[in-house]
């Protein structure tokens, strides 16, 4: 297990490994994404990639986070999709053990068995819902990594469908086929995703309502609890 401290925020290039990766993080957030959607990993969670995805990270500022790598094979019951899950007690046990195999010896045997036990844990876990669902054609792609990027931007549909070529009524039918949501719907649950970062921050609800894109704080604050299942001022106080 290796650890990672930002100053600034850094988001690395795609890239996939022959070992699974676990994400611990214990203060601030970070993103992972893959083809098919994009991941906020916070404290009292924990992000899974297994081995052969192909992903990228984005450390946010003043993040602390732990990253344990996983050789194993396919046989040991490492999850084959990537995820956000809360953390349980016995696992956030397990992943302080794991910060200190690297500097002691153990019997022959120890980490296969220490291995499965996680994979056995992860398993149980719940799935948060942190994911934001991408889909994969190139035009709605862009149009998705835009408004990710710029969360608060006031183009309207019509007006983002004509700068990337598409119709607005094809960009609606791949929307809902590919993400399972329509156009409005993705594009909301964009802005309350990519409001965590501002939340761990520290910065003031008002202010993260408005970098999100809302221009009614009290929207905000119900389109988050909609999606997280509480509102952003509760949400804030556990994760910083």
């Amino acid at each position: 297990m290796h650890s990672l401290n930002r100053d600034q925020t850094k988001e690395g290039p795609w890239h996939e490994h022959d070992w699974g990766q676990l994400y611990w993080v214990t203060n601030g957030i970070i993103n992972v994404e893959t083809s098919k959607a994009q991941w906020a990993i916070t404290p009292g969670s924990v992000g899974w990639t297994p081995k052969h995805c192909v992903h990228k990270v984005k450390i946010f500022a003043g993040v602390q986070v732990y990253v344990l790598d996983l050789d194993y094979s396919d046989a040991d019951g490492f999850l084959n999709e990537p995820g956000v899950f809360g953390m349980s007690a016995f696992l956030n046990s397990l992943l302080e053990k794991a910060s200190e195999l690297d500097d002691v010896s153990y019997p022959p045997g120890y980490i296969q068995h220490f291995a499965a036990l996680l994979s056995y844990e992860i398993a149980r876990l719940e799935e948060l819902p942190l994911g934001l669902p991408l889909p994969s054609d190139r035009r709605a792609r862009n149009i998705a990594d835009q408004l990710m990027n710029s969360p608060a931007s006031e183009l309207t549909q019509e007006q983002l469908a004509s700068h990337w070529g598409v119709s607005v009524r094809t960009l609606s039918r791949i929307f809902t086929k590919q993400t399972g949501l329509t156009f409005s719907q993705w594009r909301q649950q964009s802005k309350v995703v990519n409001s965590l970062k501002w939340i761990q921050e520290g910065l003031p609800i008002n202010d993260v309502a408005e970098r999100s894109g809302y221009t009614n704080v009290s929207a905000f604050i119900e389109a988050f609890r909609q999606r997280f299942g509480e509102t952003p001022g509760k949400f804030q106080s556990k994760i910083l």
